[in-house]
Order: structure tokens, then sequence, then C-alpha cells
């Protein structure tokens, strides 16, 4: 039967004759499946490369073909760029590493652009390879954790196949890159390795600062498997928060300066967004259901399922100083992904994460199929009857999953191609050497434009009545207003008529980018400040 090594009992079931005909049925396409896992098995030296061309070939592609999927990796892409050219005139100092995000992924993109000489790929490329060696982990994982091939190979395609996962792979951003790290650490754990799992969870810890909570879970994880703690690995996991205050320091003169940088950017968002700052019925569900899709519904229960089958086992096993086999090779995913839904959920609840978004889950869901496979396994020793239904559903699941997730990506790259027009307009048109200033509450647009931050004015800079608008927009020699309507956009509020591209004395349409889905409509307007200015 299929997925059935050493979880099924040896023992026949009884079976009635109202299933007789679904056993047969199942036992056929068991049958057949088990035919393609002994070629492969005859053919091992195929295994291998066939996994890294099905997982590889999609998101090296996208690398190249699709656009960011957020407007945070046009940030990343700047940095990168501008570490790659101090590395390559000999410039760069440790200093340098300073910024709003931790900075191993900026580091290791920046030294593969000194080759590549392209820093708008090289980020892009870098996240690539690291959604290959998250698909090839996970395999690893998976078979480690069951013991069957073909449910090493379905989780494996569950995560080369995700649309979510190849998308934010073809993206300069760290969540993917961050993912490898963090199930390049679970291996280690898994089998024994607690130094090389250390160094990857230390390298976690220098990508995303949530993984700091290592320090704590893998010497809890560590005792719980062996009754040991190695010191070792401890002074492994102190390096990352302990370099990062190093460096805040010596860069700004405060060892915390990273995080009070990143709490007043927190403050100004609630304070343009006043309705982030308080729960409503539409948002939480909204946000709710962005977290259970990108997580998948099937990982989700799954998990919950084996941490119950875990808490059954736990308090007999803690008093015996041992742990059943099979529920200690489990405890550590477990652990790793309650971690960081529990990290995920209480920045929610308090306000420090205002908006979930679609790749938060890339994390959950990676760490999840291997205990998506697992608890199928345990489920059908108990109920082996069910086979095919469980595995029917799991498959409908995740294939719902993708294709809420597909259709949520087509949008959100539709979205960004028409941010990136604007960015594209403002790049060629403005003349960033000059005294003038851009007025833009588009913050992708703004930064996919590549124009200096500081020539940018946002909602937050102006007054928010009328004839103080026009006149700041004067004071400020505002060039271009690129408009958007957005609930907290002071131009939305007192201009409502420029969301039709109308001609006037002070506002000229010259550029205009939408994109029917996910709806996205923006205005870029010439400002003439010569014009007598009417309030």
């Amino acid at each position: 039967m299929l997925f059935v090594d050493r979880f099924l009992p040896a023992e026949k079931s009884d079976r009635t004759p109202a299933n007789e005909y679904d056993h047969f049925e199942w036992s056929r396409f068991a049958d057949n499946l088990h035919l393609i896992e002994m070629h492969i098995l005859k053919n091992p030296r195929t295994l291998w490369p066939t996994l890294v061309l099905v997982s590889g070939v999609p998101r090296i592609a996208g690398a190249f073909f699709l656009p960011n999927a957020f407007g945070d990796a046009y940030v990343y892409i700047r940095v990168i760029g501008e570490m790659s050219t101090k590395l390559s005139k000999g410039t760069f100092a440790l200093t340098d590493l300073y910024g709003f995000w931790l900075p191993l992924y900026q580091f290791i993109s920046a030294v593969a652009n000194v080759f590549i000489r392209n820093g708008f790929y090289a980020g892009k490329i870098v996240s690539a390879l690291f959604g290959i060696g998250s698909c090839l982990l996970i395999y690893s994982i998976t078979l480690r954790l069951s013991a069957s091939l073909q449910a090493a190979l379905l989780g494996f395609a569950l995560i080369a196949l995700n649309p979510l996962q190849i998308t934010y792979s073809a993206s300069a951003m760290t969540d993917v890159p961050h993912a490898f790290f963090v199930l390049a650490s679970l291996y280690f754990v898994l089998r024994g390795g607690w130094i090389f799992a250390t160094i990857f969870a230390a390298l976690a810890g220098l990508t995303r600062v949530e993984s700091w909570v290592f320090l704590a879970l893998l010497p809890a994880i560590q005792f719980l498997k062996e009754r040991r703690i190695s010191i070792a690995a401890l002074l492994i996991l102190v390096i990352p928060p302990l370099f990062w205050f190093y460096i805040s320091w010596k860069a700004a003169g405060n060892w915390l300066a990273c995080f009070q940088a990143r709490q007043n950017y927190h403050d100004w968002l609630l304070t343009m967004n006043p309705a982030l700052a308080h729960f409503t019925l539409a948002s939480v569900l909204r946000d709710s259901a962005i977290l259970i899709i990108s997580t998948d519904i099937a990982v989700m229960v799954s998990a919950f399922v084996a941490g119950w089958i875990i808490l059954k086992g736990l308090p007999s096993g803690l008093t015996r100083l041992d742990l059943p086999r099979d529920l200690r090779e489990v405890l550590a995913p477990v652990v790793l992904f309650f971690a960081f839904l529990i990290l995920l959920v209480t920045a929610y609840l308090t306000h420090q994460q205002p908006m979930i978004f679609p790749r938060y889950g890339l994390i959950l869901f990676s760490l999840g199929i291997p205990i998506l496979m697992w608890t199928n396994l345990r489920l059908r020793q108990q109920r082996p009857l069910w086979a095919r239904r469980i595995l029917v559903s799991v498959v409908a699941l995740c294939v719902f999953d993708g294709s809420i997730q597909l259709v949520g990506s087509v949008g959100s790259l539709n979205q960004t191609s028409a941010q990136r027009a604007v960015g594209d307009y403002l790049h060629a048109n403005f003349a960033p050497n000059s005294n003038a200033t851009i007025f833009s509450d588009e913050g992708t647009a703004t930064v996919m434009s590549g124009i200096p931050e500081e020539k940018f004015l946002t909602s937050s800079d102006a007054p928010r009545d009328r004839a103080g608008f026009l006149a700041f927009l004067k004071e400020k020699h505002v060039e271009y207003l690129v408009f958007v309507s957005k609930v907290d956009s002071t131009p939305a509020k007192l201009f409502p008529e420029l969301k039709g591209g109308i001609i006037s004395e002070m506002f000229e349409p010259v550029m205009h980018s939408r994109s029917r889905f996910l709806r996205m409509d923006i205005w870029v307007y010439r400002v003439n400040n010569g014009a007598v200015a009417r309030p």
C-alpha cells in the first residue's frame, strides 16, 4: 500500500463487501506507483538530477522572467548593488553590513554580483538557488521521517510545484533563503549533527531576526531527544545576536539602533494607517485566510494532529526519560513549526505585525510538509481502510490551496507590473540632481524608480488642508505627483477627481498604469507650480 513502510501493521485488516471494490482499485493504483518507485530505485543516478531539474527549471526561469513579488525586493537590490560596488573596489567595511534588515542574504548576493555584474538578477538568482535547495531538503527530511520514497516524492512535488514558493524563489527577498537555512538546521537535527544544525540555525539568525528563537529551541530539542545540551552549540547560537548588536553599535553608536528604526517605521505605519491599529472582523478573517491558505490547509491540520499525538505521548515519555522513536523523529519539525507560528500570531495580536502577507506562510508550509507526510502515515496505521480517502483528501486540499495561491500570485504580479511601469517612468523622466521632488504615497513604485529616497515626499510630510497642501507642493518644488486612491493618502482625500485623470491648471496627467486583477490604478501628474493655486 502507498507510503506504508514501517507504520502499517503486518496483520490483515477485515474488509466488508461495501469496501472490497475500493480496496481492489486502491491496491492496483498502489502497485503501479510501487513499480515507478522500484524503477527509480534501480536508477539512483537519475533521482537527484531529476529532482534538481524539476525544482530548478521554474525557479531559474522565474528569476529571469518574473517580476519581484514585493516592493521590498527593490530595496534589497539597491543594498546588494551598493555592497557589491564596495566589494569590487576593496572599500567594503564591516559597518556596511548595517541596515534595516539582517545582512546575510544581501552579503551573499553582493558577493555573487561581483561575478554576475547585474545587481537586479544577482539577488533573484541567489534566491532561486536557495529555493531549489529547500525543495531538496524537504525531500530528504520527509524521507527520513517517513522511511518512504513515495511520501518523500509527494512532499517534494508539493513544494517544487507550489506557486507561492516559486514566485518568492524568483524574488530578491529573504523569505526563501531563510527557509533554506531553517530546513538545513532541521535536517541535521534529525541526523543528530548538532554542530551543523546550530551553524545553519546561526545562518538563519543572520538572515531574519525571528530565527534567534533557535537559541532556546535547539537546546530544548536536544535535551528532549538526548537528555544533554551541547555547550559548543550554545556558543554558536549566540553569535548572530551578539554580532548584530556589535554591528549596530559600531555603525550607529547604539546596539539597538536597528530595532529602534524598525519601531519608528512601525509607529509611522500605524499613524498613516490608523485602521491597522485596530482589529475588525473583516481584517481578522482576511489575515487568517491568507495565513491558512499560504501555509496550506492540509499542512496546518496535520501539524495540529501531530502536535496532539506528541502531547499525548510526551508526559509518560518524560517520566521514563525516553520517547518512542517515531515521536522523537517528528518532535523537532513540530516544535519548529509551532515556534514560528506562535511568533507570527503573537506579533499580529500585539500589532507589531499589523498585516499578514502570503509570504509569511512559506516557512510554515516548508516545515509542515514533512509533518503532513508523517501524520498521513500515522493515521493510516490506525485506520488502514481510510488510506485512499486520506490520500485523496490531502491531494485535493493541496490542489485547492495551490490554485488559490496561483491566482493570488498572478494578481500580485499584475500589481507589481503596474507599479514597475510607474517606477520606470519616473526613473526616465525625473532629474535626481535637480532641486525638484516627487510626491508619492505609492511606496512600491517609489522604491522601483531607483531615485534616492530623499527626493520623495509623502502624506506624512504634508498639510491635510487643500490650501496648505497646494502651497506645500510649491514650496517643496514638487515636479510629479503620483496619485493612488488610498484611504490614508492626502491627495486622494483633497482631490478625489484626480482618480479620473482630469486636466487642471495645477495637475497635468502624463502617465497612467493599472492592473485589472488584482486592482491597481496609478496616475502620474506633472505639477504646474507656476499656476495660481485655487483652494
